[in-house]
């Protein structure tokens, strides 16, 4: 099952910064595994984007780890 990372932004929309990234089934592109409803026009990142620093939803953090424990390319 492929994954993107989906911003969700602070009050100022998205000419303010990212709050955090949601991670979000590709078939589902507005709903965070969290959960929580994702802007249609949110930036995405691909699931690659995981573990360079950004700061991602816990919850969804916790649950994308259980789904995909390891990215296959790096332990192929």
């Amino acid at each position: 099952m492929a994954h993107q990372l989906r911003a969700e932004y602070g009050p100022e929309g998205p000419s303010g910064a990212v709050l955090k990234w949601h991670v979000v089934r590709t078939g589902e592109p507005t709903m965070a595994m969290c959960g929580a409803p994702v802007d249609p026009g949110a930036e995405s990142k691909p699931e690659t984007a995981w573990g360079t620093g950004l700061r991602i939803c816990q919850q969804c953090g916790s649950l994308y780890l259980h789904e995909v424990p390891f990215h296959g390319a790096e332990h192929g």
